[in-house]
């Protein structure tokens, strides 16, 4: 039995179920409320989706939900979105909708509403909730709203981040640093520019997160904290400017925080934190949600070779961390900028903290983990899932293993292969986040399409 118990704060959003969002839920804690396969043997089937899978979430009819970037479309377009609906039990598709394409975080964030529509802004800048059939086998819009006037300040920005609130409103925000907060059902979008605080221009580049007390989001260059009045009229509460190094390092791909922000503590949303971009060695910061008062802050992974673009475990007062330095991605956003160094091996490193009286306290770390997903934890079974790329080389190619941590050691449980060489179309799981449904079994994205992994 796990010690790390679902803070029962995530569970109360109105509008989603738990696991209904890409980091887990609103507060992108990056964990799901029940047990995974376990220590295995495992079954593992990789399902050809003909594109990458880089969100997968379950909801509340069981019906799991991608959002997939197909190589090519119906229409032979390069790299089109889908929303597909896979069968729990077979991992096969029952339909699908294809939608407009767009930046390359644009298509990626999205959350599954209390209807168990799919919710998230398409290449043309338009929120969209999207429906099925009881059957899964009909995939339709069934509701539209357009957020061009909102991104108008700026030629060609877009919508890269999105996340519901306690109130059932949509935050949406654009990669020119601009919040915006949606009444669906009034079509009313009230916004705000973040780079107007007084810093330099600012990017967003990540997710952006809530809590019950409002929404953060982490820019190129600061974190922020915001609520929104009755109205729906954002506003900042406090934010705190973060190191940003002198460049993009190899393995992430923008210059700044690789993370988006996490709500986490022994309430629920005690603490919000990041992983900012020192040149030397990362640090992780933690504040305090209400105030902005700093909880903490300690160095992680191994100095020069320190830098993360993963999303961290938050639950109580405990924090997980993943190194990405070095990964080797097939492509970057335009506009990331060269990296410092221009290449890197991919670093090791799994690391957790805790907060405690004495600020940020260090529990264990593993510098023989090469982790290629987000971790997810399943706070029911206590264990850490993640996928290792551990092997590279022509001559024996790259293997993707399965890994299972125990979170209140950090010693391996158990670790599988799994079929499939890492190639451009195939089995990368490419930093990418998983899922894990009602039945145990645990949905993980790659470049080619989704490995299903259920115990034997």
């Amino acid at each position: 039995m796990s010690n790390f118990e679902y803070n029962a704060e995530v569970n109360e959003y109105l509008g989603a179920p738990g696991m209904a969002c890409m980091h887990g839920e609103a507060q992108s804690s990056d964990c799901s409320p029940v047990p995974g396969p376990g220590a295995g043997p495992w079954d593992v089937k990789h399902i050809d989706m003909g594109g990458a899978c880089p969100t997968i979430m379950i909801g509340s009819d069981g019906f799991v939900q991608a959002l997939v970037t197909q190589r090519f479309g119906s229409k032979l377009t390069f790299l089109q979105p889908k929303v597909a609906i896979l069968d729990p039990e077979t991992g096969r598709t029952l339909g699908s909708l294809e939608v407009p394409k767009g930046a390359l975080l644009g298509g990626v964030y999205a959350f599954i509403d209390n209807e168990d529509r799919m919710v998230f802004v398409d290449g043309s800048n338009t929120l969209l909730r999207v429906a099925h059939s009881a059957d899964g086998s009909r995939v339709y819009v069934d509701a539209r709203v357009s957020l061009t006037k909102f991104l108008s300040q700026y030629e060609g920005d877009q919508v890269v981040g999105v996340v519901p609130d306690w109130q059932g409103r949509v935050w949406v925000a654009s990669a020119h640093g601009a919040l915006a907060v949606v009444d669906v059902d009034k079509r009313e979008i009230r916004s705000i520019f973040l780079n107007e605080s007084g810093s330099e221009y600012e990017t967003v580049d990540n997710s952006i997160s809530a809590c019950p007390s409002g929404v953060s989001v982490v820019t190129s260059h600061a974190i922020y904290m915001l609520s929104a009045d009755d109205e729906g009229t954002p506003s900042i509460d406090w934010f705190a400017l973060y190191d940003r190094g002198t460049a993009r390092k190899p393995g992430q791909l923008s210059w700044g925080s690789g993370a988006s922000p996490t709500f986490f503590g022994p309430n629920g949303s005690d603490y919000v934190m990041l992983t900012d971009n020192a040149d030397e060695q990362e640090n992780l910061i933690v504040y305090e949600t209400t105030t902005g008062r700093l909880v903490g802050s300690h160095g992680v992974f191994t100095p020069g070779a320190s830098g993360t673009e993963c999303s961290a475990i938050g639950v109580q007062n405990s924090i997980v961390v993943g190194s990405t330095f070095g990964y080797p991605y097939p492509r970057y956003p335009e506009g990331a900028g060269p990296s410092k160094p221009a290449n890197a091996l991919f670093a090791p490193g799994l690391e957790r903290y805790d907060v405690t009286t004495a600020g940020l306290t260090p529990v264990w770390k593993r510098d023989d983990v090469y982790s290629a997903v987000v971790p997810r934890l399943s706070t029911a079974d206590g264990y850490i899932y993640v996928c290792e790329r551990k092997r590279f080389g022509l001559v024996n190619g790259s293997v993707i293993s399965g890994t299972i941590i125990d979170m209140e050691t950090g010693e391996t449980v158990y670790s599988q292969d799994f079929p499939g060489l890492v190639t451009v179309f195939g089995v990368d799981t490419l930093q990418m986040v998983g899922t894990i449904d009602d039945n145990g079994t645990w949905w993980q994205g790659t470049v080619g399409g989704i490995f299903k992994i259920t115990k034997k």
